[in-house]
């Protein structure tokens, strides 16, 4: 009975496990949300050449036209990226990112007030906003 109670109690921690990691969210476009626990969560594209958003994703949101990410970088950056981004005020710093799903053009990694005037530009809908 003892063994018993050990086994249920190690199938309900490998349940909970499992339940809180590897997750993926389709974003449309060809884009996805990638969560794999801890610190590796990015936004990454089906296609070759259509961009990304490195780890750490901390917030996000996403219409038919565009993406909006919210960034804290993982450094030193991981090798399975496309690009090595420069993070010019580091990995405390927040950093944000625009995708525009039919140019496949990624903006980032953008500071605050450059988020601002590209969403201005861009005319990103005041809808979208960070969850």
């Amino acid at each position: 009975m003892k063994a018993y109670k050990w086994f249920m109690v190690f199938c309900i921690a490998l349940i909970l496990q499992c339940c809180t990691s590897d997750y993926t969210e389709n974003l449309g476009g060809g884009y996805f949300f990638r969560n794999e626990g801890g610190d590796l969560k990015d936004i990454l594209s089906k296609e070759p050449k259509g961009g990304e958003v490195p780890s750490t994703v901390i917030a996000f949101d996403y219409d038919k036209n565009f993406i909006i990410a919210k960034q804290r970088p993982k450094l030193p950056q991981d090798i399975l990226y496309e690009k090595n981004y420069n993070y010019e005020l580091g990995a405390d710093t927040t950093y944000f990112w625009l995708i525009i799903k039919k140019n496949r053009l990624v903006l980032g990694p953008l500071k605050e007030k450059e988020f601002r005037e590209v969403r201005e530009r861009y005319e990103i809908p005041e809808s979208l906003k960070f969850k």
